[in-house]
């Protein structure tokens, strides 16, 4: 759909005159009208405004600042506040239906939003000494101090070095379009390469495939999983600040009865 067409159907959608919406954005109603026939284009703080003073969906949006090759809006210009608060209740129904099995949110900042009952479970066991230190509640943990922290995710993981330097490559490479990373980056390379003296590998797997395998060995006998990390949004919507939600599968039986075993399901979620 071309950009003249966006702003034709979303102004229409509204109900509202082109000479209204010219005097709401304070440009002529020529220019509206050469914008929607396609005759001129928008500049990126016109898309935003137009938008904005719709009332339009975030991803309408988006989809209007992409066809016209803009940059998407960073966190503090966004103020698509009742959107984001969905996302998040979307989020965690999502993770409670993933239930007794480990899910959470983080944030750009490799932070947690959100944690289920198995996800707190887990890291209760995994590593426990980090997990009593940060309150036990899940919320604003810091992945990466977990992965480099001694008693952090690492500590009962079988074959860490693999997992430690995968982990590693797919945030250097993330630093790439957010260096506020960087220095706790840099400092999770040299806290692992003490941990672990020439025994990483040189470079973890592909950059761009967020997938990993875990072994634990905890107190319940060996506990076995496959990651997987996604962004929570339409194509359109995603940037570097998306919220991403991390699914943890048990790979065997036994894994998969310890959790239903610990992590009881909600009420509302329980199969009669």
């Amino acid at each position: 759909m071309s950009i003249a067409l966006i702003l034709r159907r979303t102004r229409l959608e509204h109900g509202i005159s082109q000479l209204e919406l010219a005097g709401r954005l304070d440009v002529s109603q020529r220019h509206i009208s050469f914008l929607e026939s396609g005759r001129a284009l928008p500049s990126r703080g016109l898309i935003l405004a137009w938008m904005a003073e719709l009332g339009v969906p975030v991803s309408v949006r988006n989809a209007a600042l992409l066809q016209c090759g803009f940059a998407l809006p960073q966190p503090d210009e966004d103020t698509q506040g009742a959107e984001a608060a969905l996302v998040r209740e979307a989020v965690r129904r999502t993770l409670d239906a993933h239930l007794p099995h480990p899910g959470l949110a983080f944030d750009a900042d490799w932070k947690t939003v959100e944690q289920n009952r198995g996800a707190r479970w887990l890291s209760s066991v995994v590593m426990p000494g980090l997990w009593r230190t940060a309150g036990g509640g899940g919320m604003g943990l810091d992945i990466i101090t977990a992965i480099g922290h001694p008693q952090g995710l690492l500590s009962r993981a079988r074959e860490p070095e693999a997992t430690a330097a995968a982990l590693l490559t797919q945030l250097r490479a993330e630093t790439w379009s957010r260096p506020a990373l960087a220095s706790r980056v840099e400092w999770l390379a040299r806290a692992l390469e003490r941990r672990y003296p020439g025994r990483m590998p040189e470079r973890g797997r592909a950059v761009g495939v967020p997938y990993f395998s875990f072994v634990f060995d905890t107190e319940f006998g060996a506990l076995s999983f496959e990651v997987m990390q996604s962004v929570f949004a339409l194509p359109q919507d995603v940037t570097p600040a998306s919220l991403r939600v991390e699914m943890w599968f048990p790979r065997d039986r036994a894994t998969s009865e310890a959790m239903a075993r610990h992590v009881p399901l909600a009420p509302a979620l329980q199969v009669p």
